[in-house]
């Protein structure tokens, strides 16, 4: 099965409800954490609301700036974590024989679960290796997603009674935050090496054929059969536009092509066009609406012109004032000066 990009797809409202809380416990209130993510309190009350992963980072970015990027703080929110707030996909892992099946079940449909990690596994004649790539993640919110993710796959293991203790742990994180999530996985200071290039947990080989307590084979395949079911709903209800629109919303500052996101889609780039094409719209309209929503957000900030317009992906910052223009009708320096940045602050939903 062709693995869906974790941005791809828009998810409940369960994992930012987790950290609207935490926010709220360090004295933050529900707006507070929801500034620019295009979410009301509302939404999260809302069992069938769906937020794209652009707005969970918005929520992310929230916390990080009022909390300060304290190490730790996406660990905090992490133990939260049970196997039932992660919906299908993770009833499908308790009922899968092992923990290696119910593993490699459970990867195509990553982008149901509330990660943002891409979790995959490994293992050699001793050890079996759990990796957590965080490479699709924007720079500025990965230690903290690494510590929340991380944590919260220990923490919803042993919610079940699955004894997740590795032997050993590398992580791209910081020493002080690296040595707080070692503290979580329950594992000596000397066992956790910080700062390397990928996030990898070393485990005992025989944990993966670890028979479940819940283990039922036709379970498993039910809930196999309503996560592809989910997961086409979704995908066929947001459209290609849609995951498109994500995409380019995902990482500030890091426009990509259409065929990058179409080769992340694991389609061909002319085929993306024709299905944008079917649905009344283009690559180029798209980034055009992503440039101009991000353009007004920046614009209500202290960035100057020329640092907009090079994050927007403009060589020129006379190509940026053109274009703002044409959208707002006006120069974006005169936009700023009259105020109306206020009116249109917000990101799409």
């Amino acid at each position: 099965m062709v693995v869906a990009p974790v941005w791809a797809v828009p998810r409940g409202t369960e994992g930012v409800r987790i950290m609207v809380q935490a926010g709220i416990a360090h004295g933050m209130s529900a707006g507070d954490c929801l500034t620019g993510a295009g979410l009301t309190e509302r939404d999260l009350d809302d069992e069938g609301a769906e937020i794209w992963a652009h707005q969970e980072f918005a929520v992310i970015r929230n916390i990080v700036h009022r909390l300060g990027d304290r190490p730790g703080v996406g660990i905090e929110v992490g133990m939260h974590s049970t196997i039932g707030r992660s919906g299908v996909i993770g009833f499908m892992l308790l009922a899968g024989p092992t923990l290696r099946e119910s593993v490699e079940r459970a990867i195509p449909f990553l982008a149901l679960s509330p990660t943002h990690l891409r979790f995959s596994i490994d293992s050699d004649s001793e050890d079996a290796y759990v990796m957590a790539d965080d490479s699709e993640l924007p720079a500025d919110i990965r230690p903290f997603v690494v510590e929340r993710d991380v944590a919260g796959l220990a923490a919803a293991l042993r919610s079940v009674q699955i004894d997740f203790t590795p032997l050993r742990v590398e992580t791209t994180l910081d020493p002080e935050r690296a040595a707080l999530l070692g503290q979580v996985l329950r594992i000596s200071a000397d066992s956790v090496v910080a700062g390397q290039r990928r996030n990898r947990l070393v485990l005992p080989r025989s944990i993966l054929d670890l028979r479940l307590p819940q283990a039922d084979e036709n379970t498993a395949r039910a809930f196999e059969r309503q996560c592809h079911e989910l997961l086409a709903r979704r995908l066929g209800r947001v459209g290609v536009a849609g995951q498109v629109r994500s995409r380019l919303l995902h990482n500030p500052g890091d426009l990509p092509s259409m065929p990058t996101i179409a080769d992340e889609l694991h389609i061909e780039a002319r085929t993306l066009r024709r299905r944008l094409a079917a649905e009344g719209t283009s690559f180029r309209a798209l980034l055009d609406e992503v440039r101009r929503q991000r353009a007004i957000e920046m614009l209500a900030t202290e960035a100057g012109v020329e640092e907009i317009a090079s994050q927007l992906g403009y060589a020129e910052t006379a190509n940026f004032t053109h274009a703002f223009k044409r959208w707002e009708g006006m120069a974006p320096s005169y936009f700023r000066k009259v105020g109306r940045a206020d009116a249109h602050s917000g990101l799409p939903r």
